[in-house]
């Protein structure tokens, strides 16, 4: 097989975890996961996806038409070839797909990672696959044919088509198949776990952070473990697993995840956090005309928690920020008066001001964090401290930025020589940088029970001056459902106003305005702009049963 072949046939299987698929297998026959070998560190799957599949395709084939009929000419045989490509997706990868990293035991005993890749195929996709593969010979386990190919192997046999980077791994999946007695990734206790708690779904993945962290520790047994790194691998091992993914509806799609956390996992801290919950009261003082709000319940520990790993990476951080403004020991102190609920809030007009890229700062006017308070009293006797110490390190950091672009610039421009460009084009960066960070200035307030703090004055303003007409009397939010109390996290946007291409024009860099590209982007920010708009909100919902948390999503979506 030639190395192009071997790309499209590793393209091709793999795409069965980005696109949907069509029909179930035929015959009821038994999902690829019950033959697969267990012991996975990701998948990606498909399964039962054939409207997720037409949806998706039929809205980039809207935008590619859209700007066909607005003059893009060319886009028109792009929309014609996406559509004839996606019958052939719809045959092959369309029925039932998974592309999986596994572990594969290597030198001395270690494990190491390798993939394996499945799909279900139809007729014409068989023809199709079949040209890929090198009609050469290789090497048979039962009825099943694989030959190599550069770095991969690949076969295709009784409606299936496969590839691994490991030739046992393959093997290994074929002698599953041809009815050996092995583990499978189905009934192996980590992947049905989650799997089961997530429940189906038409484009999914799989995660086992618990075996990577294995994986890892295996590799590092063959030398010491940094010291640093190992509170990453005691981390990464107590997420435990994650499965999930989403299906789409004709109302839009919802979206579905369930984490398994390791209870037995070192870090213990870690595990509190994740499966913390509280009752919510925050949506009383947020405004309602927000744009988006994520409600998280963060334990009290979560700041000193937060605060040990700044301590980890203070020693590597380049500027001194970390060590100028004592965050690690503020967010310490502040886990002793801070409560359970932390919200992350856009205020009305964030998405345009996303869009202003003339303004790099626009966005901070409409962000500000809400955080309910036990200890009024210990809150207001740290926070001016607090704050003064983070402006003062933020004033302190554009001084050593300049000092670093002063001893870049040095010598430099004397000459018009690449290191002389590259120079020029880092004090650039550099200057734009400068003007975010005399931007930013660190403010609260308190209202009631909750401090709220922001990096705009004019952030703080607005949201004390919505609290009078707060989110939880809002009727569309009412409607929307959520559970409130004994929650582990919630979220909620509602129908934005509508963009127009000319607001896309404006998030692009000030150079393609320089270069009137207007005539020739207007059509595709019009068509970018109509698929934004058929985006009519959004809802979340986190709960903890257990080890277990269960977050879901519904997102309103104009197919």
């Amino acid at each position: 097989m030639k190395p192009m072949h071997a790309a499209a046939a590793l393209t091709f299987a793999l795409a069965a975890t980005a696109s949907a698929q069509g029909a179930s297998a035929k015959g009821g026959a038994a999902p690829l996961t019950a033959h697969l070998p267990a012991g996975a560190l990701l998948t990606l799957e498909t399964k039962g996806a054939a409207p997720a599949f037409d949806r998706l395709t039929g809205v980039i084939g809207s935008v590619l038409d859209g700007v066909a009929e607005a003059g893009g000419e060319e886009m028109e045989a792009s929309g014609a070839m996406l559509r004839g490509f996606s019958g052939v997706l719809a045959d092959s990868v369309g029925r039932e797909g998974v592309a999986g990293v596994f572990t594969v035991q290597g030198k001395g005993g270690t494990f190491t990672p390798a993939l394996l890749a499945v799909a279900r195929t139809g007729d014409l996709s068989a023809e199709m696959f079949s040209s890929f593969i090198p009609k050469k010979k290789g090497a048979r386990v039962g009825a099943y044919p694989f030959v190599r190919s550069g770095d991969l192997f690949a076969g295709q046999a009784n409606g299936l088509v496969y590839l691994s980077s490991d030739k046992a791994l393959l093997m290994s999946y074929l002698g599953r198949l041809s009815g050996k007695a092995a583990p499978t990734l189905a009934t192996s206790a980590p992947y049905a776990q989650a799997t089961r708690a997530a429940g189906p779904v038409q484009l999914g993945a799989y995660l086992n952070f618990s075996a990577t962290a294995k994986v890892i520790r295996g590799q590092f047994s063959q030398f010491m473990l940094p010291r640093l790194l190992s509170p990453v691998v005691d981390a990464l091992d107590t997420l435990g697993q994650v499965a999930g993914g989403l299906t789409t509806t004709d109302t839009g799609l919802n979206t579905v995840s369930a984490q398994v956390v390791n209870t037995a996992g070192k870090d213990r801290p870690l595990a509190r956090l994740l499966t913390h919950t509280t009752d919510f009261g925050v949506q009383d003082i947020i405004p309602a005309d927000v744009e988006a709000v994520q409600a998280t319940a963060c334990a009290p520990e979560s700041n000193a928690y937060a605060a040990r790993w700044l301590t980890r990476l203070d020693l590597f951080e380049p500027f001194g920020f970390l060590t100028d403004s004592q965050l690690a020991s503020h967010l310490e102190r502040s886990g002793q008066y801070l409560g359970s609920e932390c919200a992350q809030v856009t205020l009305s007009g964030g998405l345009l001001a996303s869009l202003d890229q003339s303004d790099p700062l626009a966005a901070l006017a409409t962000a500000v964090t809400y955080q309910s308070v036990r200890d009024r009293t210990a809150a207001e006797a740290h926070l001016p401290e607090y704050a003064q110490s983070v402006n003062e390190a933020l004033a302190g950091l554009r001084v050593t930025l300049k000092s670093a672009v002063g001893d870049l610039m040095k010598g430099d421009l004397g000459g018009l020589d690449e290191d002389g460009v590259a120079a020029m084009m880092a004090a650039g960066s550099f200057d734009q940088l400068d003007e975010m960070l005399a931007g930013l200035k660190m403010v609260y307030a308190f209202e009631g029970d909750y401090l709220i703090t922001a990096f705009s004055e004019e952030a703080l303003q607005a949201a004390l001056a919505g609290k009078d007409a707060p989110l939880a009397q809002d009727p569309a939010f009412q409607a929307a459902g959520l559970t409130l109390t004994g929650s582990g996290g919630w979220g909620y946007q509602p129908d934005l106003a509508d963009l127009g291409g000319d607001d896309l024009m404006g998030s692009l860099p000030a150079e393609f305005e320089e270069m009137d590209m207007e005539e020739t982007l207007g059509p595709v920010m019009d068509a970018m702009a109509g698929l934004i708009n058929r985006y009519d909100g959004m809802t979340s919902q986190r709960s903890v049963e257990g080890n277990v948390i269960i977050g879901k999503a519904n997102v309103k979506y104009r197919w």
